[in-house]
């Protein structure tokens, strides 16, 4: 029998208000002299709370403003920051992308799994306890051991793997709630493409790019069960994001979109939701503008995957009309790309069929052909057209259920 492995953070605590517990939750973990990363916004919204339930247990801390994107470096600053502070943990306050640097800066090891065979570092980072305060529920970069490592353009040069999980993962959802809604939005696009990406990988006996081992059932329940919470408290959650109401819709999702989704993408697996949504930043020469966020390229990459997978009809409709219920694209319009050519859509294409995470696909070869692909791309060209089409004909039919 294959090997299976689940992992997980070691902590996860979530509520409204949460943030008022942050210091009684270090001090259950042991941990005195953390330095906390913060995006500017962030460490306006929440830098203050953070501050003074630490003072009030009389735990020192550091402050370090986040550059603005996970890159090279970028970590290296944060982590000669952690070392000579002589911090104890580092604690990441805002977005995916200071998450990301967070926890590279934090980590022991590391494994960059975007070469081949992949680049292993003995010491990557400080070595030191990481703590993750998502202040937007827009991804579930949060509870992973993985991070995204850009290049100054933007675009994506590295997929860190490390060999733990955050020590603990605190989300106010008082916090998400004051956030902007597309955001909200935009993390249950990620979070729907995870029980989709789980369920092919076991299908197909597929591994999971993060465990290096096959899924567990667990694994596949939690996906289900992010799928399911989308389903039936998306609509709500967004109606509540509207009003900053943290009610039990965005408490519902916020688990979906951080928990759930990270728990089962990366102990569940990934595959084409992921490698067509990464695919478009190769083409930012076609977006209006600044690309979409991460989970409005996974939505459509996971309508791209369900395409490719013929689903039937009324299922595509329960999935598009989600979709536009919520507001995730489900076009090359609603994605901002502009004068699209076949040349373009074959770029995208041939990005993703060289991407490792499309082996776990029905009819992927399991090695590269000479042109380095694991898919053929003219297929993948295809269902990217079939998708457009699609919503562009689905038009109003907000139907979800």
């Amino acid at each position: 029998m294959a090997l299976k492995v689940l992992m997980a953070p070691l902590r996860y605590v979530q509520g409204p208000d949460a943030l008022l517990q942050m210091g009684e939750q270090l001090l259950v973990l042991g941990i005195k002299n953390p330095l906390i990363l913060a995006s500017p916004s962030a460490k306006k919204a929440v830098g203050s709370t953070i501050g003074k339930g630490l003072d009030a247990v009389g735990i020192s801390y550091g402050f370090i403003d986040f550059g603005g994107h996970c890159t090279w470096k970028e970590i290296e600053r944060v982590k000669d920051a952690c070392l000579q502070g002589n911090h104890d943990a580092i604690i990441s306050c805002g977005g995916g992308k200071t998450l990301d640097t967070g926890r590279c800066a934090a980590t022991g090891p590391a494994m960059n799994v975007e070469k081949t065979p992949p680049q292993v570092f003995p010491r990557f980072g400080a070595g030191v306890a990481c703590i993750n305060v998502p202040t937007v529920a827009a991804t579930d970069a949060s509870t992973s051991a993985v991070s995204l490592v850009y290049t100054e353009k933007g675009t994506l040069e590295a997929t860190m793997v490390f060999p733990t999980n955050p020590t603990m993962v605190l989300v106010d959802t008082a916090v998400i709630a004051k956030s902007p809604v597309r955001l909200l939005v935009a993390g249950m696009g990620d979070a729907l493409a995870t029980f989709f990406e789980a369920d092919m990988t076991y299908r197909t006996s597929s591994i999971s790019v993060q465990t290096r081992a096959q899924s567990t059932r667990t694994a596949q329940a939690l996906a289900r069960l992010c799928f399911d919470i989308l389903m039936d408290y998306g609509v709500q959650a967004k109606a509540e994001a509207e009003a900053q109401v943290p009610g039990p819709g965005i408490e519902a999702v916020a688990e979906a979109n951080v928990l759930l989704s990270g728990l089962g993408f990366e102990s569940g697996g990934l595959c084409a939701c992921h490698a067509v949504g990464h695919a478009f930043l190769h083409i930012p020469e076609y977006f209006k503008g600044a690309p979409p966020f991460h989970g409005e390229l996974v939505a459509f990459g996971t309508l791209n995957q369900l395409v490719m997978e013929s689903r039937k009809p009324d299922f595509l409709d329960k999935i598009f009309g989600f979709c536009k219920a919520v507001g995730l694209p489900t076009t090359f319009a609603e994605l901002t790309l502009a004068n699209l050519t076949d040349e373009a859509l074959e770029t995208v294409a041939l990005v993703a069929s060289r991407d490792i995470l499309m082996q776990s696909m029905t009819g992927a070869r399991r090695e590269r052909d000479e042109q380095g692909r694991f898919y053929d791309h003219l297929e993948i060209v295809n269902a990217l057209k079939a998708t457009d089409a699609y919503g562009r004909a689905f038009g109003g039919r907000n139907r979800c259920t």
